[in-house]
């Protein structure tokens, strides 16, 4: 049996609909009960709780050999908790930030790090997938372009990215789960098919829609006190942490994807094509 948390989140819910393609029972956690249910299986329980209180649907832990778990700010109370029910496997949603020279004082690379570190010292046989950004990360930028007025501001314009699709990630992951011996152990870096700067992207995205706009270059302080309004510090300073990294250092991209899927990342041109209502 295995049990996915954040089942309705951007990577769960893509985990779940790959899994109900497999001969393989699970249970799915989530706040939102409604959305799995429209589109049952008999193949999956709906655990309705939040992550962070654990203790109000640990019992549905019982049974179960392999958890997919997301990033908590502390982890300890649900591992107890697995540990205790009989839980022998994690499959830990990662990031790949904990591979660069700044992981010691990035934010981002210490949060899961902890994680991981955690699962280890507890015992359980896992495997770790860290992943670079999210290509979903970009919604962010969707009322830049829904109220433009021909020009868009931007820091760290020539900052890189080596985003993967969330599809990938939760394709992989439905195979590790699946077939958790074979991989167990492990940590998989995934990364999207090449590495693009932030003004390659929003290019991209103009060009799709058919826009013509100018990218105008802002500095970081600028950005953080606009952004304040809108978005705690924490997240202000993981977004500049990585640009300043990305424009010191040189990324490079993984093979893990082809390797265990059989096909290339899917490209940032697609994600957008999938996303551009979104943007308009």
């Amino acid at each position: 049996m295995l049990f996915i948390t954040g089942a309705t989140g951007t990577v769960g819910n893509r985990v779940v609909n790959y899994l109900k393609l497999k001969d393989v029972k699970f249970k799915a956690l989530t706040r939102t009960p409604e959305r799995l249910l429209t589109d049952r299986t008999d193949h999956m329980i709906v655990v309705t709780g939040d992550i962070k209180d654990c203790s109000a649907w640990s019992d549905s832990l019982r049974g179960v050999e392999t958890l997919f778990l997301i990033l908590l700010d502390d982890a300890e109370e649900i591992l107890q908790a697995a540990r205790a029910k009989g839980v022998r496997n994690i499959v830990f949603l990662s990031s790949a930030s904990i591979n660069r020279s700044d992981a010691g004082y990035n934010e981002n690379a210490l949060k899961h790090k902890k994680v991981e570190d955690q699962i280890k010292a507890y015992g359980f046989q896992y495997v770790f997938i860290r992943a670079e950004a999210f290509m979903h990360n970009t919604i962010y930028w969707r009322d830049l372009f829904r109220y433009n007025k021909g020009k868009i501001r931007l820091p760290a314009l020539e900052a890189k990215l080596a985003s993967v699709h969330e599809t990938d990630i939760a394709e992989v992951i439905s195979v590790v789960l699946t077939d958790f011996g074979k991989f167990s152990g492990q940590v998989l870096t995934l990364t999207g098919a090449n590495i693009l700067s932030q003004r390659n992207i929003l290019t991209e995205i103009s060009k799709q829609l058919g826009q013509s706009l100018e990218l105008e270059e802002q500095t970081i302080g600028d950005f953080r006190s606009y952004m304040k309004n809108y978005i705690a510090e924490e997240y202000i300073n993981l977004r500049v942490q990585d640009w300043e990294y990305t424009l010191k250092h040189q990324l490079g991209v993984t093979g893990t994807v082809l390797t265990i899927l059989g096909r290339e990342p899917y490209t940032f041109r697609e994600w957008i094509a999938e996303h551009l209502r979104d943007f308009q």
